[in-house]
């Protein structure tokens, strides 16, 4: 079984996403905002990171650099999934080094396990 941070401050949203991911197999963590998060991601081994740009305190986009400036979370694949589709933060997201950007407006949980699915296993290749 693999194992998820889910990093997202609307909390049905993260429930009914959790659900999700819990189905096709994911033990799922979920942290509402980036410090919290940013302490379970330290403090416990995780296959994937799922990210939330708007969060309460830090933003998604510094809890991105936090985390790849973290010998423990720099290899941790990070799909950031939210509503703020522009160029500057997608840009900045992946040039903070996030695997993938999907926008929620635009895809189904359905879609979104499959990005997750696909971003772990390319890592998976990579460290082989």
């Amino acid at each position: 079984m693999k194992k998820m941070l889910l990093i997202e401050d609307d909390k049905q949203l993260g429930a009914m996403y959790a659900q999700k991911f819990r189905m096709e197999n994911f033990n799922v963590i979920i942290c509402h905002e980036g410090t919290s998060a940013l302490e379970k991601a330290k403090s416990e081994d995780f296959d994937i990171i799922v990210l939330d740009l708007m969060l309460p305190g830090i933003s998604g986009i510094d809890v991105l650099g936090m985390l790849r400036a973290d010998f423990k979370t720099v290899k941790t694949p990070i799909v950031v999934y939210t509503n703020y589709g522009d160029n500057f933060n997608r840009d900045k997201c992946l040039t903070y080094g996030a695997d993938e950007f999907v926008l929620k407006v635009s895809s189904t949980p359905e879609s979104l396990c499959q990005t997750i699915n696909r971003v772990i296993a390319e890592k998976e290749i990579e460290t082989i």
